[in-house]
């Protein structure tokens, strides 16, 4: 029983050194990194707070990598390529094609799940671990190497990734309309919260969006609005 607790705590490590590119030096942050709070008593032992750090951690390797890539562009190109460079979506994709889905610890019975988030916050979380574990340094060495060369085409990016919930906006001013968006819904449990979001031009229900994030509900919310009111994508690029 030893020997395979022993070769299983073997394994992760050397699992770990190949996602990360860093050795693991405490190993208990990085099975917190992949436990989700719908498998954790309380709030601080699940991936919540890693999540929140490696955010932040991966904006700022984010933001000073694009500083020096690009030394002629604006703040506002640069701020929104972070974006886009960073959103949900993106994330979540490139946290599944990297496989940490096989790492997660989670509760396939919790009504509150969002399994479209899990993967995404996980990596995020991932970052968190190994800063705090290795050092900024490392951190952004990981960040560079496993995340952004591998996964972040930037041109591509350029075009494939849209602001629905900034356009959406701006096509209402410039169309004398009023976007604003409504809570339909929003269910708690414990620490946590689901909630159902409307988009409405003028009073009017066009889309609907349902995250366990404010932010993230609002902007799939937006989208609906978009397919639905059949505004072009095009004219925005």
């Amino acid at each position: 029983m030893i020997r395979q607790l022993f070769s299983s705590h073997a394994s992760f490590i050397s699992q770990l050194k190949t996602l990360t590119g860093v050795l693991p030096g405490n190993v208990r942050l990085y099975h917190l990194a992949f436990r989700h709070s719908s498998k954790a008593e309380e709030a601080y032992d699940s991936n919540e707070r890693l999540e929140f750090l490696g955010d932040a951690v991966l904006s700022a390797v984010i933001a000073n990598y694009l500083f020096k890539k690009f030394p002629y562009k604006n703040e506002g190109y640069l701020t929104d390529i972070r974006s886009k460079m960073v959103n949900r979506s993106q994330l979540t994709s490139i946290a599944h094609k990297m496989g940490i889905d096989q790492f997660l610890l989670y509760s396939t019975s919790d009504p509150l799940l969002n399994k479209k988030s899990l993967v995404g916050n996980a990596l995020e979380a991932l970052v968190g671990a190994v800063y705090v574990d290795k050092g900024f340094r490392k951190a952004e060495r990981f960040i560079i190497k496993k995340i952004v060369k591998p996964f972040l085409d930037i041109a591509e990016i350029q075009i494939s990734e849209f602001n629905y919930k900034s356009k959406l906006l701006e096509w209402t001013q410039k169309t004398g309309r009023c976007l604003t968006f409504a809570v339909k819904q929003h269910i708690r449990q414990g620490y946590r919260s689901l909630y159902k979001i409307a988009a409405l031009i003028d009073g009017e229900e066009c889309g609907l969006g349902e995250d366990t994030s404010k932010k993230n509900a609002e902007k799939m919310a937006a989208k609906c609005a978009f397919e639905k009111l059949q505004i072009s994508v095009e004219e925005f690029i």
